[in-house]
């Protein structure tokens, strides 16, 4: 069987630094001792995302379940974490768009031909259809790999109980971290990447187009939109060079021949019959840009919320063109010794060709 060749995906491992808690899970139930020092529950300990964390310990009295102490917290076995939606809104905070403003659909060009819409993604209900766009983007959670959490105790002191009242005073607990290192592991998917359909035959439009000449237009507006992202992203990387002498990329060369092509029939390589979808289909120096887009976004990641911080120190790239199964995410199952870092002069993967209907 003949396997489509080139670079099928470009993975990625990601070593991010931060300090305390970005990403909290809110309150549980934990057992405490209360009044007479008798054993009770709480429902005020914060904890943050922890995985495969739960209270509950498994067994049961008198129909009731069992809680955990709070210390009772193996950080080896359920690591901290930032779950990989949170990590997505942060890489596309500054591109975000209210899907649900209805403006949005009036525009649909607009949202496709931006970052948010090639790399992150959408679907957008409207009356009698379905807009979507599949996200190339794979990411995993960001996962902790100090272990070093703390338990802490606090109160709040308020007015003295009353009779008939409790007053104010609280007591409360929550798990709490300080310096923190993650280790996290993303891929971007060439073939999501290098096709846009405008046809529901396989309910997956990302916009309506009512003609070839609307098609056409498009996919204009999508090179002129690529040719200046590659402009900006040009600008960048060869001030980092000149600015920063501990830079350690090269300069960005950026691309000759950049095209978005609309054809009415693009055929994906391998199927039975010479029947496809009206799309666009982005070439080799297109998805590049895109690439090269989505390495900007992940070396700039940093969150800043919640009591807490998270930056993204260190990025290895694979550029994969490997057609073994077991060499999917070869970076996170095999380390940084097989990797492929640099694109060189190898081509991307041709998933779709734009073909006459027989």
């Amino acid at each position: 069987m003949n396997k489509i060749t080139g670079i099928r995906s470009v993975d990625f491992k990601v070593v991010a630094r931060g300090h305390g808690v970005v990403n909290w899970n809110g309150s549980t139930t934990v057992k405490t001792v209360g009044k007479d020092d008798k054993l009770t529950t709480r429902n005020n300990h914060n904890i943050p995302k922890l995985r495969s964390y739960t209270s509950i310990n498994g067994a049961f009295e008198d129909g009731n379940p069992k809680y955990k102490w709070p210390e009772e917290v193996d950080f080896e076995k359920t690591p901290l974490y930032i779950s990989q939606n949170c990590i997505r809104h942060h890489i596309f905070r500054e591109y975000s768009v209210d899907m649900q403003n209805p403006e949005v659909v009036k525009d649909m060009a607009q949202l496709l031909c931006s970052i948010t819409g090639l790399l992150r993604g959408y679907v957008i209900a409207v009356s009698g259809a379905e807009y979507k766009r599949t996200s190339p983007l794979l990411i995993t959670d960001f996962v902790e790999k100090k272990n070093q959490g703390n338990f802490e105790q606090f109160s709040t002191s308020g007015s003295k109980e009353k009779k008939g009242d409790k007053g104010n005073a609280t007591i409360y607990s929550k798990i709490t971290f300080g310096d923190t290192c993650y280790l996290g592991y993303g891929s971007i998917s060439i073939e999501q990447l290098q096709f846009i359909s405008l046809d529901d035959t396989f309910s997956r439009k990302a916009m309506n187009i009512d003609n070839d000449k609307d098609g056409k237009k498009l996919a204009e507006r999508l090179t002129k939109m690529l040719q200046e992202l590659d402009e900006n992203l040009s600008t960048y990387y060869n001030q980092q060079v000149e600015l920063d002498k501990e830079y350690n990329g090269c300069k960005y060369e950026g691309h000759s021949n950049i095209q978005a092509v609309y054809y009415k029939n693009c055929v994906r390589q391998g199927t039975l019959f010479n029947y496809g979808e009206d799309g666009i289909i982005l070439n080799d120096d297109a998805i590049d840009v895109m690439v090269n887009t989505m390495k900007y976004l992940i070396e700039n990641l940093s969150v800043h919320q919640a009591k807490g911080y998270m930056c993204v120190e260190e990025v290895n790239f694979d550029y994969n063109d490997s057609v073994l199964a077991k060499d999917t995410m070869r970076i996170k199952s095999k380390g940084l010794d097989v990797i492929k870092p640099d694109k060189e002069q190898r081509k991307y993967a041709e998933y779709f060709k734009g073909e006459q209907y027989e």
